[in-house]
């Protein structure tokens, strides 16, 4: 899997005030997809994945919030009234109401009539600036011990004859405290 563009390596080398080698700047990229892992697993969510189709919610309750807010649009809502029951396309304004293209709220008007919704949705193709400096900070924090493996994030451990030292790995290392703030703002919670 390629990372999907929440940064490039350039700017986690203008944030360093470095320069990367080639082979830094192939490690920055792996660096940046997991990054981006990270960031959608600690969210909930997750921007820049492209149109979405049937997205589904089962036994829905009036309000349904979709995965991947904001929207650009809402394309098709379709349910079924029960298993082995054909899809029926719901009408806009009609059995359903786009209350909130920000939060991606969508109010179903008969809701025990469906056992299954599917929605069809556009989700915004643009990385908000706060996530975007929030996954350049991880990966520069995560850089570090490999930029400079002598001075920064060093661990040793002392037997009688024998002395190891060693650089952290950036999966030792806790989140930033900027970082886990921007995170926790955007976090998805499931609504009631």
């Amino acid at each position: 899997m390629a990372a999907k563009g929440y940064c490039t390596a350039d700017d986690v080398a203008d944030l360093l005030g470095q320069t990367f080698t080639a082979a830094q700047e192939t490690h920055c990229d792996n660096l940046i997809e997991q990054a981006e892992i990270t960031i959608d697993e600690k969210t909930n969510r997750g921007w820049l994945v492209g149109a979405q189709t049937d997205e589904a919610f089962y036994r829905p309750g009036y309000r349904m919030f979709v995965r991947y807010a904001p929207l650009t649009s809402v394309d098709a809502i379709t349910g079924r009234a029960g298993l082995g029951q054909a899809e029926e396309t719901l009408t806009v304004d009609e059995d359903y109401e786009v209350r909130d293209l920000e939060s991606g709220l969508i109010y179903l008007v008969y809701p025990t009539r469906y056992d299954r919704v599917l929605a069809d949705y556009t989700p915004v193709n643009a990385t908000p600036l706060d996530i975007k400096r929030a996954c350049i900070e991880l990966v520069a924090a995560w850089m570090q011990p490999h930029l400079q493996p002598g001075a920064f994030g060093l661990d040793s451990y002392s037997l009688p004859d024998l002395t190891v030292r060693f650089a952290r790995s950036y999966v030792q290392m806790p989140l930033p405290p900027a970082v886990q703030e921007t995170l926790e703002h955007y976090r998805y919670r499931v609504h009631a």
